[in-house]
């Protein structure tokens, strides 16, 4: 039999928190075991009921939920997942980087509108939420920016694109993606292309943030998009995005039917990446629940491309790399901190090849 998860709410809306603890109790799994209205009882309640995951409202008196949460990280063992605005993503990327596992976007209309949709969303994420281990709640520290790679051209533009590094994340990802990218700084002469699981209108924050964590130019994907070395590309929320073979290799957003339940997804990426690239590919696999990329990184690795898998001690969810394993679709099986010097190593050895 399954454990039951323990839930504490937190929102400053009366209307919100009775609906959530009604919306959430028709899981038999879900115990809602108490509310809290501000950041300042959302911290002693928290210790009192000692939940296992916090749904917790970024805008609130007193003490906001980007303030509570670095106590509640420290205080309790909570898992939290926030409830974020459109409004306003990095605030949600702050909270990410913080020690939030998770977050869910309010509905513009109220959640009243949109109790079913929401509640299907909520039950899920505080069931993932649950399966991270509290030691790895809060991730690792910011990662040193990297250097220009030796020989090699920045992102002008003037280098003829001979490798692509195509990376996968979910649950744990933005961190993790930051991170990784501060370590592999500009001037490798490939292009990136990431597929984070995202709700929509996230992705262009994220890639704002990249930019700035890693001095590498990141933009949200546009259809027909040329590839250029030393450039980021990050897939749009409802589209799943490909290379399309040319003259000069294409971005194509495509409006396929979701894939394990999300668009994008990594495996038509790995797929085509592949496809184009062969042995010049590069792909990885992040921290994520689900399987997806597995079979797209098996597909590089049958063209002779290099593929990684973030280790399970560094992985806030080790879902998406254990499946890729147990797919034989890894050639190596590295902690977070050591996949950039993967990278440079396999786009220079394929440069040069």
């Amino acid at each position: 039999m399954l454990p039951t998860i323990k839930v504490l709410i937190v929102d400053d809306s009366a209307l919100i928190r009775q609906m959530l603890s009604r919306a959430l109790s028709v899981d038999p799994r879900i115990e809602v075991v108490g509310t809290a209205k501000t950041g300042v009882e959302a911290i002693e309640r928290a210790i009192e009921l000692e939940p296992d995951v916090i749904t917790l409202d970024i805008e609130m008196p007193d003490l906001t939920g980007l303030e509570a949460l670095p106590v509640l990280m420290k205080s309790t063992k909570s898992r939290v997942v926030m409830l974020s605005s459109l409004d306003d993503p990095d605030t949600t990327y702050q909270a990410l980087s913080a020690g939030a596992s998770d977050f869910v976007v309010k509905p513009r209309s109220g959640v009243a509108t949109s109790l079913t949709e929401l509640s299907e969303v909520m039950l899920k994420k505080i069931k993932t939420a649950y399966r991270v281990d509290p030691a790895k709640r809060v991730p690792l520290g910011p990662a040193e920016p990297g250097g220009p790679a030796a020989g090699s051209a920045g992102g002008s533009g003037s280098t003829i694109l001979r490798s692509v590094v195509a990376v996968a994340a979910s649950t744990g990802g933005p961190p993790a993606l930051e991170r990784l990218f501060a370590a592999i700084g500009p001037g490798l002469p490939c292009s990136y292309l990431v597929v984070q699981h995202l709700p929509s209108g996230f992705s262009a924050s994220l890639a704002k943030r990249l930019t700035k964590a890693s001095r590498i130019d990141f933009a949200e994907a546009s259809d027909g998009a040329r590839l250029v070395p030393g450039k980021g590309y990050v897939a749009p929320h409802g589209t799943h995005m490909v290379v399309e073979r040319g003259a000069t290799h294409r971005v194509r957003l495509e409006s396929g039917s979701p894939l394990h339940g999300v668009r994008p997804a990594a495996d038509p990426l790995f797929e085509s990446v592949a496809h184009a690239y062969g042995e010049h590919a590069v792909g990885v696999v992040l921290t994520g629940m689900g399987s997806d990329g597995a079979a797209g990184l098996k597909a590089i690795k049958n063209c002779g491309g290099t593929t990684i898998a973030q280790d399970e001690a560094t992985s806030v969810v080790w879902g998406m790399p254990k499946a890729a394993l147990k797919a034989g679709a890894v050639d190596r099986v590295v902690p977070l901190d050591k996949i950039p010097a993967e990278i440079r190593r396999s786009v220079r050895e394929g440069v040069g090849a």
